[in-house]
């Protein structure tokens, strides 16, 4: 694994982990008797887990996913902005974007 792309699989881990956590949110929900959002935890969840596994193996809709996902966490001020400035830069700043859109199935020379 490329240590400049160590960071960003870290990220794709912890997206997962955060699509766990909405669907035993939405489970803790439902067994209070209160109205899931289903729809909303639903694609919540979808994206968050496909951001996280296009993350880990580099793919360009998961590159696409993720700069989604940080454009998206840049309202949530003050933190998600702090977090999303500092990953978009780190990002920019190592180019992390070749590493997404390398070709797999190149021929050998």
């Amino acid at each position: 694994m490329n240590d400049k792309l160590k960071p960003i699989r870290i990220f794709g881990y912890v997206l997962i982990g955060a699509s766990i956590s909405v669907v035993l949110f939405t489970y803790w929900i439902v067994r209070q008797g209160l109205p899931p959002l289903f729809y909303f935890t639903a694609s919540v969840t979808a994206w968050y887990l496909l951001t996280g596994i296009g993350i880990i193996r580099p793919t360009k809709w998961g590159y696409y996913l993720f700069k989604f996902f940080l454009i998206t966490l840049f309202v949530a001020f003050p933190i998600g902005t702090f977090i999303s400035y500092k990953t978009l830069s780190y990002m920019k700043k190592n180019n992390i974007r070749d590493y997404f859109f390398r070709e797999e199935h190149s021929p050998r020379a």
